[in-house]
This record gives C-alpha cells, structure tokens and sequence, in this order.
C-alpha cells in the first residue's frame, strides 16, 4: 500500500552545495572546515570531521576562504555519517538563529538584502 503523500514542512527551500559551490564549504568558528550539504535560509545540514554536538551553539561561516555571510546556529542533531580505519564523519542539521540575508538560491550577489 503506497504511502500518503506528507505536506512540505519547510518554511524555505533548501538548495544543495551543487547548486551554490560558494557555500559549499564553511567554517565552525574557531575554524573548523565543515562541508555544507544543503541550505536553506533558515538553516543548513552539514558534515564535518569535528564532533557536532545536538544542543550546542555554534559560529557558522558560510563560504571559505570568502565569507558570505556569518550566523550563529544551535545543532539540532548529528550522527555517524562515515566510520572507517581512516576517516570518521558527522553529519548534522542546524537551525540558524536568525535568518540569512540573502537567497541563497540566487547566485547573484545583488539578491543580498541588508536589515
């Protein structure tokens, strides 16, 4: 029996890091390299070498080495994405505190919409 169809409960589309190569990587403040899977204005899911702990409040930067822009973010959850002899990988979901600037699926830097 199939299953019914869910309603969308994003407020904001996500765009994937293959869309927006720009922000594809980023940085934990105090500089840890995480890679962004997908964004949204509201938040991004991610993948670092780091621990990312649920709860934890974070300084994203999005964009490396050029900052688009920076937001402070709390994750909320990870888990074990890559466990071998040589490489261990978390991924994790953030809710940004405060809403990106800019559509992020525009590549146009005059999308940026200051406060």
């Amino acid at each position: 029996m199939a299953r019914p169809v869910e309603h969308e409960r994003r407020q904001y589309p996500r765009v994937s890091a293959g869309e927006r190569p720009d922000m594809a990587c980023a940085r934990i403040r105090p500089g840890r390299p995480v890679r962004i899977l997908n964004v949204s204005r509201s938040g991004a899911l991610v993948e670092s070498e780091g621990r990312l702990l649920p709860g934890a409040s974070v300084d994203l930067q999005l964009g490396d080495p050029i900052a688009l822009d920076r937001v402070r973010a709390r994750v909320l959850r990870c888990h074990v994405s890559v466990l071998n002899g040589q490489q261990i990988s978390n991924r994790g979901a953030m809710v940004f505190e405060d809403r990106l600037a800019f559509d992020v699926g525009s590549h146009d830097p005059a999308s940026i919409k200051y406060p």
